[in-house]
């Protein structure tokens, strides 16, 4: 079972793009419950991506982080990483997540 709920999942051949929501009910820092991550398969490495700000703008969301941005709908999204563009396919939010991904969020999340 985990402790977290997936809010957004996208991903890529080389991507994975998450915001999870740990499950804590006594927690209110939100600092301490939301997390936007970004797994790179190749290397099997996770990164806590800084959040700054968020946009709505009709059916497109938009993500900002300190050296990322996102920008989502229903059918796929966006990803600036490094001045390089990924588009990436929604996943559904009960989806299971491969088992490298899975370990890497648990880890974090100790």
């Amino acid at each position: 079972m985990t402790n977290f709920k997936i809010l957004y999942y996208f991903e890529s051949d080389l991507l994975s793009l998450i915001e999870i929501k740990r499950l804590l009910p006594n927690e209110t820092d939100k600092s301490k419950l939301f997390f936007w991550l970004l797994f790179d398969k190749p290397e099997a490495k996770l990164k806590k991506l800084n959040f700054v700000s968020m946009h709505s703008d009709g059916d497109t969301e938009l993500r900002i982080f300190e050296q990322e941005q996102v920008a989502f709908n229903k059918l796929g999204a966006l990803l600036n990483l490094e001045n390089e563009e990924f588009l990436l396919d929604v996943m559904p939010s009960d989806a299971k997540l491969n088992t490298p991904l899975q370990q890497s969020i648990d880890t974090f999340l100790k």
